[in-house]
């Protein structure tokens, strides 16, 4: 294999694979990206097993080739080197010599044969989605994936898809993300990605209204964005009935905004994270809403107007389940339902309809 190209260009394709490659693993052919060249263009491949990238770019193949790279060396190579070509070449031995203006460099190479192949997808269902907005949901709902790993299927995220409309969902216990949103569809099935794939996927994938294609056989899901495919595993098993957890009705509902919210709950977690459950309080009353926490340290009380419908309420929460949700919300106010001090309470955006999250309370002392 010879082959030249640009830093620029090498850089961005082993950015992209390096994501799959496993930080620890018995099989050390894993910890290599293989390099595959032909017909003008060089294929980069990278797996864990569980999750597999390739992407392809533009190069000049002087001679086509496979080899198997260590990630971590040629990853670190490629960083250092000028911002010029750079000439991949295979040479005698197990080596390849990487060369730019004045550097050479000589690595080992693994054997391209023991490299795994990525799992065929059949493509039984599929749907298409605008970058931006799948990466607006990523962003929405992955934080409140479960780590877990006693029921692994809440370490994913539901794709619930119901003709032309997408929802995802994610929970662990405490809280759950649930975002809707319009796609390119015409049957209804249900999948759970793993929430690692997720996250990495919403690396890949930016800003753009370019529309990205995502497969789905009985086992995998295969994402497809624009010279990159990633193929995954999907996660085995029923997922929670969401809709059941939501309530039909509330009996509290304030208004307030979200950023001054956001401001003074990053505060009062200042106290909250020294305690044992990391809690911060709200006490509702009229059009005023404290929110105070409390710790060996000290303490911190915390006001804010708020527009209030029904009874006053003390309810408290971990303060980290309450700031997740603040940092993702781009809307400048939300609105909070409650039903009870014990019941599950949700959070809207005012200006995002087809965003809500559900957070359980945490229990409490009551004031004398």
């Amino acid at each position: 294999m010879k082959i030249i190209t640009t830093k620029s260009t090498l850089l961005e394709s082993i950015n992209v694979v390096q994501k799959a490659v496993p930080s620890k693993t018995t099989l050390p052919i894993l910890e290599g990206i293989l390099f595959d060249a032909k017909g003008g263009k060089l294929k980069l491949t990278a797996t864990d097993l569980e999750i597999g990238i390739e992407t392809v770019s533009n190069v000049d193949v002087i001679e086509p080739g496979k080899v198997v790279l260590s990630s971590r060396m040629v990853g670190d190579i490629v960083r250092k080197l000028p911002d010029s070509d750079i000439e991949i070449e295979t040479a005698e031995g197990n080596f390849v010599s990487i060369k730019s203006e004045g550097s050479k460099f000589k690595i080992v190479t693994l054997s391209y044969d023991e490299y795994p192949d990525l799992p065929v997808v059949k493509k039984e269902n599929g749907i298409t989605i605008k970058q931006n907005v799948l990466k607006d949901m990523i962003k929405k709902t992955i934080f409140a994936v479960s780590t877990d790993e006693v029921r692994p299927i809440l370490t994913g995220v539901l794709f619930d898809v119901a003709g032309k409309e997408l929802t995802m969902v994610a929970l662990d216990g405490f809280r759950m993300a649930v975002k809707n949103n319009i796609i390119m569809n015409d049957n209804d099935f249900k999948a759970v990605i793993p929430g690692k794939t997720l996250s990495e996927i919403g690396k890949i994938i930016n800003e753009s209204e370019d529309n990205v294609n995502i497969y789905f056989s009985k086992n995998h899901i295969q994402v497809q964005i624009e010279d990159t495919i990633i193929v995954s595993r999907l996660l085995e098993g029923e997922f929670i009935n969401y809709k059941q957890i939501i309530p039909a009705e509330y009996k509290i509902k304030i208004k307030v905004s979200s950023n001054l919210l956001m401001e003074a709950c990053d505060r009062a977690a200042l106290f909250a994270r020294d305690s044992s459950n990391n809690m911060i309080k709200f006490e509702i009353n009229d059009d005023m809403m404290v929110i105070m926490s409390n710790s060996q340290n000290g303490d911190v009380h915390e006001e804010l107007k708020v527009q209030k419908e029904g009874n006053d309420i003390e309810i408290a929460f971990n303060a980290k389940y309450f700031i997740d949700v603040l940092k993702v919300i781009e809307s400048e106010e939300i609105t909070i339902e409650f039903t009870t001090n014990v019941s599950p309470s949700i959070i809207r955006p005012v200006k995002d309809e087809d965003y809500l999250y559900l957070v359980l309370p945490a229990r409490f002392k009551k004031n004398n």
